[in-house]
Parts: structure tokens; sequence; C-alpha cells
């Protein structure tokens, strides 16, 4: 078995975040499987660190055919992972070294157990929906078109609320008056869009979900509409400008760029455990149902 590891490479990473990497690799290198780290993972750790790693790996600019893709951070490292891995069918297991974890659910302390799982092929692969967004502005050059959270439609700066005119299949909908608009997947209905409100779905069903972010009116809901639909965006600011967010990379739009936003042509794969369910993660994560008075 072949593994490409991904891991947050910032200035900010913690020692813990560290210890977590260097027994993850001690892991993979005791059972002799092959172990592929990114040059800007390895490059981010410490001297010492790279003196202890460099003989258990093989460093990659660009992604080796791999049997599976470790993320090991919070859940923005595994958004990265699934960019860096993109079409390619590779599954992602996403170890948690950050703080909520929803999508990198799994323990550090539980790797070698989880491994071994999945050396034997005791585990699922759940198919996760992505957003593609596209564009008429030749102009503005995207580095990924695709998200597996949400897309934002949001003010640039702190002027009068977007109008927002939505359109469905062609069909017009209705004109968000508000601070902005958040279209997202089943998998990102527990990030962005859980904030300002919207539905949750379970991340293997059917469904997009648009969000008004603090809308003018009352009368403004969250609407779940079909997996195939194809929302078509046109926004009109006071300063010209709005900004889209990707999965929390942004760019600046001329008010002039229709956008639209549909399903991509192929899904993220993302390994869990037979034993784990995602009502499990809303108890543990979410404290659904708790009561906190007592």
């Amino acid at each position: 078995m072949q593994i490409a590891l991904f891991g947050h490479s910032g200035y900010d990473r913690t020692a813990a975040a560290d210890s977590v990497l260097l027994n993850i690799c001690s892991i993979i290198h005791k059972k002799k499987l092959g172990l592929y780290i990114s040059d800007e993972l390895f490059y981010s750790f410490s001297k010492p660190m790279q003196n202890q790693v460099r003989e258990m790996c093989i460093l990659f600019d660009v992604l080796p055919p791999v049997n599976l893709a470790l993320s090991v951070g919070g859940d923005g490292t595994f958004l990265h992972t699934a960019a860096s891995i993109g079409d390619t069918g590779i599954p992602i297991l996403g170890i948690n070294a950050g703080r909520l974890g929803f999508l990198a659910d799994v323990n550090p302390d539980s790797f070698e157990e989880v491994l071994d799982e999945i050396i034997i092929g005791n585990y699922r692969i759940e198919e996760r929906t992505l957003l593609e967004i596209t564009t008429e502005d030749v102009t503005t050059r995207l580095d990924n078109v695709h998200a597996l959270n949400e897309v934002a439609v949001l003010k640039q700066d702190t002027s009068s609320m977007l109008a927002i005119h939505a359109y469905i299949n062609d069909e017009y909908f209705t004109t968000y008056q508000a601070d902005g608009l958040v279209i997202a997947t089943p998998t990102g209905s527990t990030a962005y869009s859980l904030s300002i409100g919207g539905s949750i779905l379970m991340p293997t069903s059917s469904g997009i979900i648009i969000s008004a972010v603090a809308p003018h009116s009352l009368t403004t809901r969250p609407l779940v509409v079909e997996n195939d639909s194809r929302i078509k965006l046109q926004v009109e600011s006071r300063s010209r400008h709005y900004l889209v967010s990707m999965d929390g990379h942004s760019h600046i739009f001329n008010e002039r760029t229709m956008l639209e936003v549909f399903k991509a042509n192929y899904t993220l794969k993302v390994i869990k455990r037979n034993n784990h369910t995602f009502f499990e993660t809303l108890r543990d994560k979410l404290m659904w149902g708790k009561d906190l008075r007592t």
C-alpha cells in the first residue's frame, strides 16, 4: 500500500501536531508501507524532525499514484487535501489534530488501529458531492473551481448589502437583499451554512443548500434544491465588486460577472470506519440533544 501524507504546513502548527505527524510516519514505516510526503509539508518540519522522517518517506511535488491520502490536522487541512487530490479518485482519511473535526474525525491515538482495519479492507467509502463554479469573466483566473463545503458570495467591504438575483435552472427565483449567499453541499451543511441557519443534511444525501447571510427580509429562509440544479447569480453592489469564497479561498469579482454554481462531475471519496456514523458525529461534535443545564 502506498500512502500520501498531507498536513498543516503553516508557521502556527503546534508541537503536539508535530508529534502526531511523527508518530504517524513511524507507524507507516513500521508496517513497511510506502510513504510519500509533499515537499511543502516536509520542509515545514524542524531540522531535527526532517532528519527523523527523511529515511521513512519519499518527497513529492506532483501527487504520485497512491492508494490512500492521509490528512492530518483540522477540517481546513482536510479541505486543502481534497483540493490537492482533485478528481484522481484517491480516498482520503482525516486524522484530527485540530479542534472540531467534522471531516477529520479519526483520533490520532486510534490511527494504528484504523490503519490495520484499512489494510484488511474493514472500512467503507463515502462519496461526497462537490460544487463547481464557472464564470464568463476571463480576466479573473481561479486556481481551483471546486468546493467540498460551500461557495459563498459576500460583501467585499463594509458597504451596503448586496442584491443577489438568483436563477435556478434558468428560471428566476428571487433577489436576495443580504450580506451574502452561501451555497453548500451536504458535507458543508455542518460548516458555514449551519452558522447562518442552513439545514443539516446527511453528508451522502442528495441536495444543495442555499442560505442567505443576514437577509434584509424575515421571509427569506434556507432552501434545499435538487442535486442537479444549476444556480446562476447576478450580483449588484455599491462598491461595484463582490467576494466569492470557495472553501475559504477568496476571489474578487466585478459586479457585472455572472456566476453559475452546480454539482461537479466527480465525487470525493472519504474513508470511514464501519463502526462510526454521522449521527455519532452530531452527538459528539454538536452535543446534539444534550441538556447543558445538567
